[in-house]
């Protein structure tokens, strides 16, 4: 009898490690598809700066084990469309800057570690006709649903092609934790190319509850699956040395009407973010000042949705 309950107590011993070895392991997400889409009709305006288009694939990379720091891949479609404030007009000496489309590719790298962060991509597009710009709006604006003004796009900027280099450095301080956590961080950035050539400093305020530097969804973060709300509020100066989508192409543009941008600008953001699970969710209120002499302030939305997989 003794013999027998020695050998069953070996047996569920050696069932209950087996169990232990077989259980799955939670899951980890390297992947991740966002949507984002910008637009200024939601304030009731159409113009300037006023549709977004942007389709993005995030890959994490692998890190070394004993390395601090973690590297993400970004692959991004990006479409934008500018318009004077008055897009029926028919005189293009009236206009308050050219009609101008862009599509584009964006490839570009993160790298974190706990304190800073790295941002730094590649832009490649065109401009014109074949950005599609202007067969997007009309058909928005054709629709049954929306039965508006029909923009003219009468001497859009002409087709170019375009070459960028984008770079942001991030420093972050964590002044409160969670669960009211206060976060500060300063990103300077630079744009170099025949489309934009500037320099920035943004100064930004997280509030609520967030993760990490490495995690957050505040900077896209892909593999952590805590619950975070906050809001964000950013204010950057930029200094602009060249803007293709004013004043055309760096290399050479004889679009029939092109204007130069100040040189000095003021952008303000307020933000809303979420993560449910594999969900990042954002609404972001943008407000900038003129960007030329002859243009007002503007003010478009940001919504984004992002999934994990």
């Amino acid at each position: 009898m003794r013999l027998y309950l020695c050998c069953l107590f070996l047996l569920l011993e050696g069932g209950f490690l087996f169990c232990q070895e077989v259980q799955p392991e939670e899951r980890v997400y390297k992947y991740s598809l966002e949507l984002r889409h910008d637009n200024d009709f939601p304030v009731f305006t159409d113009r300037y700066y006023t549709t977004g288009n942007f389709i993005g694939w995030r890959t994490k990379l692998n890190s070394g084990k004993d390395s601090l720091e973690q590297k993400q891949y970004n692959l991004f479609v990006v479409q934008q469309l500018y318009t004077p404030a008055d897009i029926i007009e028919t005189d293009i000496r009236r206009f308050d800057r050219p009609f101008a489309g862009f599509l584009g590719l964006s490839n570009g790298l993160t790298i974190t570690n706990p304190r800073r962060l790295i941002d730094v991509s590649v832009l490649i597009g065109v401009s014109g006709p074949p950005s599609g710009g202007a067969a997007i709006q009309e058909a928005f604006h054709s629709a049954p649903a929306v039965s508006s003004r029909i923009p003219t796009w009468l001497g859009q900027l002409k087709t170019s092609a375009f070459g960028n280099l984008y770079g942001t450095y991030t420093r972050e301080w964590q002044w409160e934790p969670n669960p009211f956590s206060v976060h500060f961080a300063l990103s300077p950035s630079a744009a170099l190319g025949n489309k934009d050539i500037y320099g920035q400093q943004e100064a930004a305020f997280f509030f609520g509850r967030r993760s990490s530097l490495q995690k957050t969804s505040a900077y896209q973060q892909i593999g952590d699956l805590k619950k975070e709300f906050f809001f964000a509020v950013r204010v950057a100066y930029r200094y602009i040395f060249h803007d293709a989508m004013q004043e055309g192409d760096l290399i050479g543009d004889s679009s029939p009407f092109l204007i130069k941008p100040h040189r000095n600008r003021f952008i303000y953001n307020f933000e809303m973010n979420g993560r449910i699970k594999r969900h990042n969710f954002m609404v972001a209120y943008n407000y900038a000042t003129p960007e030329n002499r002859r243009t007002f302030p503007h003010l478009y939305i940001t919504l984004s949705i992002t999934r994990a997989f």
